[in-house]
C-alpha cells in the first residue's frame, strides 16, 4: 500500500518528526497566532493533503466531509487522518458508535483502514511541533473497558463516540485489543448492553459480509 511503502518512508527522510511550523490568522490587518488546540487538527490534515500533491501523491477527499474516509490514495485505499496533543493522552475520536456499527453491516473492510496519526505540541507564538507519527488500524488504538465493554464516551447512558487508549504508555493496566476480531466482538456486546433490539444478527451478518468482501475470515 502507498501509505506504508511510500507516504510514511517520505514523511520521515523528509524529518517531519522534530519539525515545527507556525500557525497564525490575518483579517483585516489584525494578525493573531494560534493559542487554542481545537483548530490544530484541521490544519494539520489540510497541510497533509497539500503536502501529498506537493509530493506528487494522488489522492481525493473522501465522498462526503466528516465521514469515512478523510482520503482516498492513489492506489484506492482510504485513509483516515487524526491528531492529538502530545502533552496529553490521545483524546480524538475514532469514530460515532451509531454510525460506525452502522456502516460495518455493509462496509466492514472499514476495519482496515489505516490511521495515520500526528502527535503535536504547541508552543507560545503559534508554533506547532511534531513529537511523532504512527499507523494504526482502528482496533490498534480501542481496547476493552470494565465499565463500558470498549472505551466509550457515553453521555447520559448513550455511547456517543469510540476513543482510543494512550498506546504510548508503559502501564499493564493499560490493554488493547490483540487483533480485528477482538475488537468486532467488542462492539457486539457493546450493542447488546446498550440497544439490545437494535440489530439481532449484527455479529452474523458483519462476519459474513466481511468474507465476502475482502476473501477473509474476520
Amino acid at each position: 500500500m502507498i501509505l506504508r511503502t511510500t507516504i510514511f518512508p517520505l514523511l520521515q527522510s523528509q524529518q517531519l518528526i522534530g519539525s515545527s511550523g507556525a500557525i497564525s490568522f490575518n483579517l483585516l490587518g489584525v494578525n493573531v497566532n494560534v493559542a487554542t488546540k481545537d483548530v490544530i487538527g484541521g490544519l494539520l490534515q489540510d497541510w497533509f493533503g497539500n503536502w501529498m500533491t506537493i509530493n506528487n501523491i494522488g489522492w481525493q477527499p473522501g465522498l462526503h466531509a466528516q465521514s469515512w474516509p478523510d482520503f482516498i490514495l492513489s492506489d484506492g485505499s482510504h485513509l483516515e487522518f487524526k491528531a492529538f496533543d502530545g502533552t496529553a493522552s490521545p483524546n480524538f475520536d475514532l469514530a460515532n458508535f451509531d454510525a460506525f456499527t452502522r456502516s460495518l453491516l455493509t462496509e466492514p473492510e472499514r476495519l482496515d483502514t489505516d490511521h495515520l496519526v500526528f502527535e503535536y505540541e504547541l508552543f507560545a507564538g503559534g508554533i506547532v511541533r511534531i513529537n511523532n507519527i504512527w499507523i494504526k488500524k482502528i482496533w490498534e488504538m480501542a481496547g476493552p473497558s470494565t465499565k463500558n465493554i470498549l472505551n466509550l464516551q457515553v453521555k447520559q447512558g448513550v455511547p456517543v463516540n469510540i476513543r482510543p487508549k494512550n498506546w504510548r504508555t508503559n502501564s499493564s493496566r493499560v490493554t488493547f485489543f490483540g487483533q480485528r476480531l477482538d475488537f468486532v466482538l467488542a462492539l457486539d456486546q457493546a450493542l447488546q448492553y446498550f440497544y439490545p433490539a437494535r440489530y439481532p444478527n449484527w455479529l452474523n451478518t458483519v462476519q459474513s459480509n466481511y468474507l465476502a468482501r475482502t476473501g477473509h475470515a474476520l
